[in-house]
């Protein structure tokens, strides 16, 4: 009798071990708030990409109704948000996604049609999503540097070469960021 006690308390032990175990692993679908928050940031960066992209035909239509020179720069930093915005855009589907593939389930979608997964969705870790967001970052920095400049007045010497220092800097952080990437993909080779 005592033996047989004894067994029923190990597989209590043991069944709530495998039920706590159960719940812990399924918590993770939590985490699917942060992927539909991520596909809603998306629809709102698209829409703001959209909007830049009718604020650069807005400025020609009305450069053209009063009979002024179309402003190019005004234009530009329009255009140069809007790649921007839609860039962030695609950014965070992309980012869902890999987090939908590291914490739910990789999906059938492409298994089931033999599509082959593309490289910008192969995803290992949370570094390898980090190294992502990372270099986007520093695109979006770089985008909206070069926004700021096409609109900077260069009034002295010295704003020109504040204007170069960013520039160097820039293409050193993102130079940085490329080799970094590189690197990281040799050493899982």
């Amino acid at each position: 009798m005592e033996n047989f006690l004894s067994l029923k308390l190990i597989y209590l032990k043991i069944a709530r071990k495998k039920l706590f175990e159960g719940l812990l692993w399924n918590f993770r679908y939590t985490i699917l708030v942060a992927i539909v928050t991520l596909i809603f940031s998306s629809l709102i960066a698209f829409y703001l990409g959209f909007n830049s992209t009718i604020e650069a035909f807005r400025e020609i239509a009305d450069a053209r109704q009063h009979n002024e020179s179309i402003p190019s720069n005004v234009i530009l930093v329009h255009i140069i948000s809007s790649i921007d915005e839609f860039l962030l855009g695609i950014i965070l589907i992309i980012f869902s996604l890999g987090i939908y593939e590291l914490f739910i389930s990789k999906l059938d979608v492409l298994q089931d049609k033999d599509i082959p997964y593309p490289n910008w969705l192969i995803f290992r870790s949370l570094e390898d999503l980090k190294g992502v967001l990372t270099k986007v970052i520093i695109i979006i920095l770089m985008v909206y540097f070069f926004k700021s400049v096409v609109v900077m007045k260069f009034d002295t010497p010295l704003s020109i070469l504040y204007l170069a220092t960013g520039i160097i800097l820039i293409a050193l952080a993102n130079y940085i960021s490329h080799k970094h990437g590189a690197e990281h993909k040799e050493h899982k080779k």
